[in-house]
């Protein structure tokens, strides 16, 4: 067997095993980095995998560990691009749902959060024509600035989860990242234009009802 084959097919019984057991995937996948492959690897070796594996020699391991690690960096961003992009949207309907203030201030959070939003917009745009990805620090100053306007209070949960995913964040490579970047320029688009197509027209909508 080749290290590619066996390192593909490792990589697949770690997605299963996490997306099958692990609410939090991301966290799975952590625990089953290329750093920790020696660690882990086997449990989720065939019989005739392993013996490859035991009969060959260092660069055979060495090519099987690149390409998990290739695998894993790949998932690895998907994740971090859906979760991140899903979080912008769901601060902006956090917004929409504090049903304890009226529709008049929630528009007005909601215009200011649309302002850091579309500043966010124009720093990765920025970073995406100079083809130098945000850093970790910077990321998740922006996505404390985001919080801090949807939720007008301190959210540590919020904080902790942002540290948590710019901390995986920064273990891609700068093309790594600036796919993250890319993606999530989309999701801003996406969240602006629900924002003012949507959004803000049900809110204002409720604000003349009730005047």
């Amino acid at each position: 067997m080749e290290p590619d084959e066996i390192a593909g097919n490792v990589f697949g019984r770690v997605w299963n095993f996490c997306k099958n057991n692990y609410d939090d995937t991301l966290e799975c996948l952590t625990n089953h980095s290329p750093d920790e492959l020696p660690n882990f690897i086997n449990s989720y070796l065939t019989n005739e995998e392993d013996e490859a594996i035991q009969n060959a020699d260092q660069n055979f391991w060495e090519s099987l560990k690149k390409e998990y690690e290739k695998l894993w960096t790949e998932e690895i961003t998907r994740e971090l691009r859906d979760y991140l992009g899903d979080t912008l949207e769901l601060l902006a309907e956090s917004i929409i749902q504090s049903y304890e203030i009226d529709s008049a201030i929630r528009a007005r959070h909601l215009k200011a959060y649309a302002k850091i939003l579309d500043e966010f917009g124009d720093a990765i745009k920025q970073a995406l024509q100079d083809g130098k990805p945000l850093s970790e620090q910077k990321l998740f100053d922006w996505y404390i600035k985001l919080g801090d306007s949807a939720f007008a209070v301190s959210n540590y949960n919020y904080y902790e989860e942002i540290g948590y995913l710019t901390s995986l964040y920064d273990l891609l490579d700068d093309n790594a990242k600036l796919e993250v970047l890319s993606t999530l320029l989309d999701a801003v688009a996406d969240v602006l234009w629900d924002i003012e197509e949507k959004y803000l027209p049900e809110l204002e909508a409720l604000t003349n009802n009730n005047s």
